[in-house]
């Protein structure tokens, strides 16, 4: 995107190969056979009108690294904040954003944000939830345990750099919208088609909208598949209050960029309040609940406390960055005070719906208690009818086992009355003694301590009376 001198809207041009990104940063052809027609037309002819340019890139690749740190000098830190999004190497060594300090960034003159896209898929989601978009930076998709939810991870970056002229310019690295094609992180790498669309609708437009008057015909419609396209529409549609076209700040060139990315941090907010009332459970519902799924509850709700930690982490990054020192914008600030303000509310609700999430796991553990004890008491409820049975059956085995050897005992012959006359006295008495009466226990002990009690009083009364009389004259 070209921002020239007179024009209200920045010259858009799209699909440049390598060759032609080469001359944009440079805004010179390296040779005369490779300048390009295309080159003369856009760039040749209104050279000395042209104030600044945003290339906006999609997808990095390792070529376009190579060429832009080398012609631009960019600090390598910035491509590696946005390639290294996803923890590969275990514990080996930390990430890059969680390696480097805020104060390393303050005086740098960029900025990498991270955040989530909530996508849906109308399918059940095969292998364990956790995949990598099929694209050339790893990227994760995790969808939430029990449900159809997934988030996708991406990164956007935005550098300012000067261009041998004196220019600026403007990086843009963003990530392809959402496909259908992605590798199941499993050893065995295999790609699946998943379809996906965005979690309840694409995110909200955060521009004011055309009066009914205004003439709508002509206006192009919001693509929303992309941040590719979603920027362009935005700088062609209204330059912000907090753009100089002349020397923008950094701040200013990623105004957009973190308007779109606060839309979908709403998004993920709703994602966080859906998770939330998945776990409100009621009383009559535990003897059909599993202690699976309060398992998978538990360590759902684990996660979600370290994804709240974590993008916390990320919003304040930004926070930072908005009110940094070297914002320097005269009495043009106030979109981007509001936009501060945004966050601020965004990682409020995170802060709240993370509290709740967390006060959830008491709750869920409290509800595993309850449903093992329910289960330990079937389970001696079973166990009890189970030892009646054996109380009944073993002496009826064992008495048959002992007649057995006499061949007059056996079913059919003379003497097998006497098999009953012994089996169902001896059963009878089993379980007396196994399972006896309360009350009639409790009166034979007490018959047989007051038993034990009268010859004691009998004695003391006779030593009493015989002390009273004294001894005969």
């Amino acid at each position: 995107m070209d921002f020239r001198v007179g024009m209200n809207e920045p010259t858009i041009r799209t699909d440049i190969d390598t060759i032609q990104l080469n001359e944009e940063i440079c805004e010179e052809p390296a040779s005369p056979e490779n300048c390009t027609k295309h080159y003369h037309e856009k760039v040749g002819s209104s050279d000395e009108a042209l104030e600044g340019r945003i290339l906006i890139i999609e997808d990095l690749t390792k070529e376009v690294v190579e060429l832009l740190g080398t012609v631009l000098d960019i600090d390598p830190l910035f491509f590696a904040l946005h390639l290294h999004t996803v923890q590969r190497t275990g514990s080996r060594h930390q990430t890059p954003d969680e390696a480097t300090l805020p104060s390393r960034l303050s005086s740098q003159d960029f900025v990498n944000i991270s955040y989530h896209r909530a996508v849906i898929s109308d399918t059940p989601v095969p292998s364990k939830g956790r995949f990598k978009r099929d694209t050339t930076i790893d990227r994760k998709l995790v969808f939430l345990r029990s449900t159809r939810i997934g988030l996708a991870q991406h990164c956007a970056s935005v550098i300012r750099v000067k261009t041998r002229k004196g220019r600026w310019l403007a990086l843009v690295l963003v990530d392809p919208p959402i496909g259908d094609v992605y590798i199941a992180d499993a050893i065995d790498k295999r790609r699946v088609i998943l379809n996906l669309r965005p979690f309840l609708g694409s995110y909200e437009d955060f521009l004011a909208p055309a009066s009914f008057s205004a003439d709508t015909e002509d206006e192009e419609t919001l693509p929303r598949g992309g941040m590719f396209e979603d920027l362009q529409q935005y700088w062609t549609r209204e330059r912000s209050a907090c753009f100089n076209p002349r020397d923008p700040s950094i701040q200013s060139l990623a105004y957009y960029t973190l308007n779109i990315i606060a839309a979908e941090w709403v998004k993920y907010v709703a994602v966080m309040q859906y998770c939330l009332k998945q776990y409100e459970y009621n009383h009559d519902q535990l003897p059909a609940l599993s202690l699976d799924k309060f398992d998978k509850d538990l360590r759902e709700l684990q996660s979600w406390r370290r994804r709240t930690m974590v993008s916390q982490s990320k919003i304040k990054s930004v926070l930072r960055f908005l009110s940094s020192k070297y914002r320097q914008i005269e009495n043009k600030d106030q979109d981007l005070e509001l936009l501060s303000d945004d966050f601020e509310h965004i990682n409020s609700n995170i802060e709240s719906v993370g509290r709740r999430l967390e006060s959830m796991l008491p709750v869920v553990m409290s509800f595993v208690q309850i449903t093992d004890a329910r289960r330990s008491f079937a389970e001696t409820a079973d166990i009890s009818r189970l030892t009646i049975l054996a109380l009944i059956f073993v002496p009826l085995t064992f008495v048959s086992s002992l007649f057995s050897m006499n061949t007059e005992n056996l079913p059919g012959r003379g003497a097998f009355w006497v098999y009953f006359a012994v089996a169902i006295p001896l059963t009878g008495l089993v379980v007396l003694i196994a399972r006896p009466p309360v009350a009639l226990t409790r009166r034979a002990i007490n018959w047989i301590v007051e038993r034990k009690k009268q010859p004691i009083v009998r004695r003391r009364s006779e030593s009493v009376d015989s002390a009273i009389k004294g001894p005969v004259a």
